[in-house]
């Protein structure tokens, strides 16, 4: 009865059995396989005989996170041609931890490959075995599957050696070609960063960097050529922060570039998203919770669409770019995921869809990017537009403004003109009724005494009268040419003395402030008006010498006769020298001279003013 249940059991296995020739250049060999799920990870090749396979009809096989089991599949090869085959297995995920070729016959380990056991010398992205089937052989083989880092996801071929090596160097061009192409995005949009410091480059530059650092690890060209298996080995138990750093760089990403503060509500939300998903990634990661590590990014990724959606009903310009990405990247993740966790592979028919959908999403982001700042630089010329529009209409209504007050300004001046000029008529006529009356008085006073007095009195009001006409004949009238109103006071006095023989010398050729004409002109008035009246009594010649210069901000007038001099008490109690002594010292602030021991030299000394 034994015997025949192995008669039994052969015969079945040889249905299953998988005829090839050298023709076979290519076929799916795991659903022509048996297989045995392990839970108790107890079978070894020695017992493995005895356990209970089933048949398998799936070409992909996928266990999602699985570290508490083995998976072993049983096939059987015979080689129907009269010529020794050389085949290659090829076991189609490279991020397997473990996988082992046995001989069924012999039981004897042919070769190890997998995350943890590479194969020296191994060439190709996938794990995979060399076998040979001498002619008209049948051969039985087992391999046992386990994964305690990544998913378990089992896919087998067999390929003929040329054909398997053909098909593999176009795949790693391609890989080579995506991987080279990502870098040249990321560099391009990092340098784009540098220049104008815009964070939503960065974020771009970070989730893509990290895209490409778990692709490279997805696809086992980290494994197979930059990273050393016991290296890989450590990183890959950080996988919860692989797959979740991209993914919050993308969500930074998308905050950005749609600009989400105007959305009060959504942004919010966002924001504690962002706050909670390291810790979520943390969480996961401490109490090993690999089956749901991709969860969180995946129902962050979903709420990023929501968003772009949203904001594309808002009119949103830069959503329709970030939409396309979303869509393509959204579909490549989910079947990613599916993939992980063995429900779906759709990388079986569309090896390269991930590829694609990274490459479409990376340009349709950074395109996305690129309006930004085209939408910007628009914005900024329209803004220059409108200033420069807006400072010409201010000019011209400035300009408008301008001419009506220059206008106004213009008929108030000509009036003002009116009504200086017949103010000065006036002054000037009053100016001279009252030296018409101080000299009809001193015509008509017998007293000597009183004469002078009204003769000192009359030239006094001249010399104002005097000021008062070369400022109306001037431009400035803050300002006085000293030579000429000195000029015009010295004719004055000597017209009112008629003294021929009295010599007076002016020498000056500065200007100066109106106010200090008017006390330069009393005390000039008053010097020279003692000298006349003193300085010269029963002397045929007499000389005066005026000067007025300015040293480092410093005025020196002086008034010098040549006559008798004075005595002390005169010098010191006559009303002259003491109007000459108030003036210099209270209205011109300065000091004052007075040497009259041989004729009299007075100076005076005065800052001028600011």
């Amino acid at each position: 009865m034994l015997k025949f249940i192995y008669i039994l059991m052969f015969f079945y296995s040889s249905l299953l059995a998988l005829d090839i020739n050298e023709e076979t250049t290519h076929t799916e060999l795991l659903s022509h396989s048996q297989i045995y799920i392990d839970f108790n990870k107890s079978a070894t090749i020695e017992n493995i005989k005895n356990k209970n396979f089933k048949t398998n009809g799936e070409k992909v096989l996928g266990f999602g996170y699985s570290p508490d089991l083995y998976v072993w599949i049983k096939f059987t090869l015979t080689n129907t041609s009269n010529k020794t085959l050389p085949k290659i297995i090829e076991y189609g995920n490279p991020l397997t931890s473990c996988i082992e070729l046995y001989d069924g016959k012999t039981k004897k380990l042919l070769n190890k490959d997998g995350l943890l056991s590479l194969r020296e010398n191994r060439k190709s992205i996938n794990p995979n075995f060399k076998i040979i089937l001498k002619a008209n052989e049948s051969k039985i083989f087992y391999i046992k599957a386990y994964s305690n880092i990544t998913t378990l996801i089992v896919k087998l071929d067999l390929w003929g050696y040329d054909t398997f090596y053909k098909k593999e160097i176009p795949y790693q061009l391609i890989l080579a070609l995506f991987f080279g192409a990502m870098g040249i995005i990321i560099i391009y949009n990092f340098i784009i960063y540098l220049s104008t410091r815009d964070k939503s480059y960065l974020y771009y530059v970070l989730s893509f960097m990290g895209i490409t650092f778990y692709y490279l690890l997805y696809k086992g060209v980290a494994s197979l050529y930059l990273i050393p298996p016991e290296v890989l080995t450590q990183l890959i138990g950080f996988s919860s922060f692989i797959v979740a750093i991209p993914v919050f760089f993308l969500a930074l990403f998308t905050k950005s570039v749609l600009e989400l503060n105007q959305y009060p509500r959504i942004n919010s939300i966002l924001h504690y998203a962002l706050i909670a998903f390291p810790f979520l990634t943390l969480f996961s990661y401490l109490f090993h919770l690999d089956t749901y590590r991709s969860f969180f990014p995946i129902l962050l990724l979903t709420y990023l669409i929501f968003i772009t959606f949203y904001t594309l009903l808002k009119h949103n310009r830069q959503a329709k770019f970030i939409m396309v990405g979303w869509l393509v990247f959204f579909t490549s993740a989910l079947f990613m995921y599916l993939s992980s966790l063995g429900v779906y592979d759709i990388f079986t028919s569309y090896p390269h869809y991930t590829e694609f959908t990274l490459i479409a999403e990376a340009i349709a982001f950074s395109y996305s990017l690129a309006d930004k700042i085209k939408q910007l630089h628009k914005e900024n010329l329209a803004g220059k537009n409108d200033f420069i529009l807006y400072q010409e209409e201010e000019t011209n209504r400035l300009s408008l403004i301008v001419t009506e007050k220059t206008s106004e300004l213009t008929k108030s001046l000509n009036e003002k003109k009116l009504l200086l000029r017949e103010l000065n008529h006036r002054v000037k006529n009053s100016m001279q009724t009252i030296i018409s009356f101080l000299r009809l008085q001193r015509y008509e006073s017998k007293d000597e005494a009183t004469q002078d007095l009204l003769k000192n009195l009359e030239n006094k009001v001249f010399a104002i009268n005097d000021l008062y006409a070369l400022l109306h004949t001037s431009e400035n009238v803050s300002i006085v040419n000293a030579h000429k109103y000195f000029s015009l006071l010295i004719s004055t006095v000597r017209e009112s003395f008629q003294q021929s023989h009295i010599d007076i010398r002016l020498n000056t050729d500065i200007s100066i402030s109106s106010d200090d004409a008017v006390y330069c002109g009393f005390i000039l008035n008053e010097a020279i008006t003692n000298s006349y009246q003193h300085a010269f009594s029963h002397r045929d010649s007499g000389e005066i010498s005026i000067s007025l210069r300015k040293e480092n901000d410093i005025f020196h007038f002086t008034i010098k006769d040549n006559g008798i001099g004075y005595t002390a008490p005169t010098k010191n109690n006559t009303l002259g020298m003491m109007i000459i002594d108030t003036l210099a010292k209270l209205q011109l602030n300065g000091s004052i001279h007075i040497d009259a021991s041989n004729g009299v030299e007075i100076n005076i000394l005065w800052k001028a003013h600011a």
